[in-house]
């Protein structure tokens, strides 16, 4: 008897120190990032049989198990990438948005006191500081141009760095992973399934949460403890103890673009860039699709026309000496709409491109130039619609009823084959090309010689004549954007009401996500964080049944010394 009452009491002993240690861990790791809390599973030892029943021999620890649930983690993991994602995309939206508002920064004041110096000039086309103040006024909206579209280059560029920062950050993450995968594999084979390396698992779960906050990922367990990560589109990151690379390139047509790339244990690369989703990479590749592109492309298509239909009239005009204005803006027109050869081409065919005389056939959209089975095509990159081409000569036209956009086409040099491609990015460039032609205010072409209806009144220019500065001045409010339907200003209000609406979406999303993580966080810590009251209070509970069972050893010693002595 006194044997089982010491093995009864030294069995609580030991088991109430494993649960005093394991408290003690918990309190020690309240503030470690993603610590799961643990407790000691115990179970009662299997009885002794006696001719009065059954009796107990004490307990026994079974196991020391984290507070865990897969759904929580899950859903933690879930809502992290999609914070990360709106997060990501509404802190860059918001920079374009405050940029092009901003009536200190925006266009919309450049080209309205342009436009009024313009008015000031027809008021008195005779007077040189007039002409003075219009020129330094078309200098400035120029400058405004030059200065938004570098602003957008830099945009770009930090996109551009960021995405390799988060693609190596990432292939950290996944070698962490693999590498964990590994340790816990091999530690749960060395306790025959019945334990797990809980601190491991924390470990593993941190590092999985940080890189659910850069891509989309799904978690799926294996039977011998490891997971298998997979991207959103079914690309596996990890696999056991292998991960998978992460990368970026630069684009075939567009060296400052730079793509994401994906390469897997076995060394084979693809680009994956429009196949990302979730988490703060496809937040940054979102914003440059969907608001940084269009709004260079939809800024140069303004200072394109701009300049295209005011050089038209100030070309007609004539200047105080009486001679042809030319060009009031230096817009060739060939510099600034770039044709890129892929680097696949095998053809020797060198294309140029440049803009036409019509502003009203103006797009927005990067198109791609090919030559398949004979027949040369333009394909919107938009919307995917293809515009077919004749070649007559080198120079390429739309078939009726289609028609360019705004762009001349012609083979400057060689010859395109099967399969060769062009890049053609019309108003990309625009705005950051364009400058002043003249710096004479003599040179401002105010005069006409024409009548409304383009009936030459007189032979060389009408000395005091205003009518042509009228017209200029008269573009302020023409519609001719867009197949007719928006004025330069109303144009340009458009890409602020467009990229207001996106940025105004993204602070809702944003604060919807960053709800729902919320929920997630608290979930999580509900069910596995250390609540440092909770452990105080266990700690004196298994302090105070420590005490309890050395004294069951010390009221058995004291029974074995009175037995001792009976029997003496």
């Amino acid at each position: 008897m006194a044997n089982g009452i010491l093995g009864t009491a030294v069995s609580g002993l030991m088991a109430f120190q494993r649960s005093i240690e394991t408290t003690s861990n918990n309190i020690a790791n309240a503030n470690t990032e993603g610590y799961s809390r643990q407790r000691v599973e115990s179970v009662a030892s299997l009885p002794e049989y006696s001719g009065g029943g059954y009796i107990g021999t004490g307990v026994q620890v079974s196991n020391i198990t984290r507070s865990y649930d897969q759904f929580i983690s899950g859903q933690l993991r879930s809502s992290t990438s999609a914070f990360g994602e709106v997060d990501s995309f509404k802190s860059y939206a918001a920079q374009i948005d405050n940029l092009l508002a901003d009536p200190t920064t925006g266009m919309d004041p450049a080209m309205q006191s342009f436009f009024n110096s313009v008015n000031d000039v027809a008021n008195d086309p005779s007077s040189i500081a007039a002409r003075e103040v219009m020129l330094t006024e078309g200098a400035s909206l120029t400058h405004r141009f030059g200065m938004i579209s570098n602003r957008f280059d830099e945009l770009k560029d930090q996109v551009n760095s960021d995405l390799k920062s988060m693609t190596q950050t990432a292939n950290s993450y996944t070698v962490e992973i693999a590498a964990l995968n590994k340790r816990i594999a091999t530690d749960i084979g060395r306790a025959n399934g019945q334990q797990l390396p809980n601190d491991l698992l924390d470990q593993r779960d941190n590092f999985l949460n940080k890189l659910a906050d850069l891509v989309d990922v799904s978690v799926i367990p294996q039977a011998n403890g490891m997971v298998s990560v997979l991207m959103s589109n079914g690309l596996p990151l990890v696999m056991d103890a292998q991960a998978a690379t992460l990368g970026i390139k630069a684009n075939d047509f567009d060296p400052t673009r730079l793509d994401v790339t994906y390469t897997d244990a076995k060394g084979q690369e693809q680009m994956i860039t429009d196949r990302v989703k979730g988490g703060k990479v496809a937040g940054d590749l979102r914003f440059r699709a969907e608001i940084l592109d269009p709004a260079q492309q939809k800024l140069g298509a303004v200072a394109a026309a701009i300049a295209i239909d005011f050089n038209a009239i100030h070309g007609a005009g004539y200047d105080l000496d009486g001679a042809l204005g030319g060009a009031f803006f230096k817009f060739t027109g060939v510099p600034e709409v770039p044709a890129i050869a892929s680097s696949a081409n095998l053809g020797t065919a060198t294309v140029t491109a440049a803009f036409g005389t019509n502003s009203e056939d103006l797009n927005t959209s990067d198109y791609l130039l090919e030559l398949n089975a004979g027949v040369y095509t333009l394909t919107r990159l938009s919307d995917d619609s293809a515009i077919n081409l004749t070649n007559t000569a080198g120079v390429l036209t739309a078939t009726s009823p289609d028609v360019l956009p705004g762009i001349t086409l012609t083979i400057t040099a060689g010859a395109m084959v099967a399969g060769d491609q062009f890049f053609i990015r019309p108003t990309y460039q625009a705005a950051s090309n364009l400058a002043m032609n003249i710096e004479d205010p003599r040179k401002i072409a105010a005069a006409t010689n024409l009548d409304a209806d383009g009936i030459t009144l007189v032979a060389g220019a009408m000395p005091g004549d205003n009518r042509n500065a009228l017209n200029l001045a008269g573009l302020a409010n023409s519609t001719g954007m867009f197949n007719g339907t928006a004025s330069f200003q109303e144009s340009y209000g458009q890409i602020i009401a467009k990229v207001g609406g996106l940025t105004h979406a993204a602070n809702i999303s944003a604060d919807a996500q960053q709800s729902l993580l919320n929920r997630a966080t608290g979930a999580r810590e509900n069910l596995a964080g250390v609540n440092l009251d909770e452990e105080a209070a266990n700690l004196i509970k298994f302090q105070q049944s420590y005490q309890a069972a050395a004294q069951a050893i010390s009221t058995a010693s004291t029974l074995f010394d009175t037995l001792i002595g009976a029997v003496r």
